[in-house]
């Protein structure tokens, strides 16, 4: 899942801002231009050692960035981005085209080759289950024989009760219960129960467009729960008429497929995570990192934090320290301390005047907390960096 500009795992390459006042407010000599993108991939990347503002103004803009040019992240653009000084960065159209705005200062924007060419790969179907020519469910007693047969399709057989054997271009293997195995086309194939072996199994002949890896022929997989549920699923969609009920048959053996792909590096243990509480999650926190930005020359605590988005302290400092390893008070401080910084090295406001702004109780604690942070008192810094 793509993720967009405004999830908190983009703060290290830029900011969210709701409208470009900022710009005309304290950059007069920043230049806006509109680049129409189509392109798919980039061999090159932009940084400055100043801000940049990205807007998008039609389509859907992958920006891709990067703190040394070589690993990059990808961000769909939502919301006006002002990028981090010394971010590479990029686009891709990932709509057949889009257009965006960007507000830079000329003499700052740099323009580098990348280390590797970057490409943007859609989310497209590679697998395309053509057709299922037939799917039944049998039972077998003693001493069956199934002579045997080749055709140019894919099978599935799923072993539902029982066991069998079975013979693959002559080789031999035991199915028990739960047990599932595919015959690719051409392969010779047969199967029979011993006189004291019964089974019931599934058979499902498909055809498909596609060339199945070799990693799933010749191999006996016994199937984990998950596997098992969405074979379920596809049998109640095969034997009703509902209104494409075929195709979502069509779907649930795509599923199956592709988790016998992921067979090996999928541990039975994913069960216990549940990717909606974790969207669930991951979207509150974006929504609490995008709130704390845009107030943060406001006095607030993390009570009012809690209050705000009706979640308990603990939990808010259990989102907090799961996925950004830090408390939110200190979260909060950092950002405040951070855009002190920036404050001071315009020289535009006194030290108290910047301190009241940013909501500390006393210049001398912002004085305090500024020292701890960066080593200088804010007087100090300011005299360090003065023009």
């Amino acid at each position: 899942m793509l993720k967009r500009t405004t999830h908190y795992q983009f703060q290290p390459y830029g900011s969210i801002l709701y409208d470009l006042s900022e710009v005309a407010e304290q950059h007069a000599d920043y230049q806006q231009n509109a680049l129409k993108l189509t392109a798919k991939s980039f061999s090159h990347v932009y940084s400055s050692n100043e801000p940049c503002y990205i807007q998008c103004k039609s389509g859907i803009v992958l920006m891709a960035v990067s703190k040394d040019g070589d690993t990059f992240e990808n961000f769909v653009i939502h919301r006006i981005v002002k990028t981090n000084p010394e971010t590479f960065f990029n686009f891709i159209s990932i709509s057949d085209d889009a257009e965006i705005d960007i507000c830079y200062r000329k003499s700052n924007l740099e323009i580098h080759p990348a280390a590797h060419e970057v490409t943007f790969s859609p989310m497209v179907t590679n697998l395309h289950i053509h057709e299922i020519l037939t799917t039944f469910y049998q039972v077998r007693k003693e001493d069956y024989v199934f002579p045997g047969e080749a055709h140019s399709y894919y099978e599935l057989v799923y072993i539902d009760h029982g066991s069998m054997e079975m013979d693959v271009d002559g080789k031999a293997y035991s199915l028990s219960k739960y047990d599932l195995m595919l015959y690719y086309p051409g392969q010779f194939h047969s199967h029979y129960t011993k006189h004291d072996q019964t089974c019931s199994y599934l058979t499902v002949i498909f055809k498909m467009d596609d060339t199945l890896a070799d990693s799933l022929c010749n191999r006996v997989f016994h199937t984990r729960k998950d596997i098992y549920q969405v074979l379920c699923s596809f049998m109640k969609a095969v034997q009703t008429e509902d209104y494409l009920n075929q195709e979502l048959a069509i779907l649930y053996l795509k599923e199956v497929i592709i988790l016998l792909h992921q067979f090996d590096h999928k541990e039975e243990a994913d069960a216990g995570i549940n990717p909606m509480q974790q969207h669930y999650e991951h979207t509150l926190l974006n929504e609490i990192l995008v709130y704390i930005n845009n107030n943060i020359c406001s006095a607030f605590t993390v009570e009012d934090l809690c209050i705000k988005f009706s979640v308990s302290r603990s939990s808010l400092q259990n989102l907090f320290r799961t996925n950004l390893h830090i408390s939110p008070k200190q979260y909060i401080s950092n950002l405040k301390l951070n855009h002190a910084k920036l404050l001071i090295q315009e020289h535009n406001r006194t030290i108290s005047e910047i301190s009241d702004m940013l909501g500390f109780t006393s210049i001398h604690y912002f004085s305090r907390k500024f020292k701890k942070q960066y080593g200088l008192s804010p007087t100090d810094y300011s005299k360090s960096i003065h023009p």
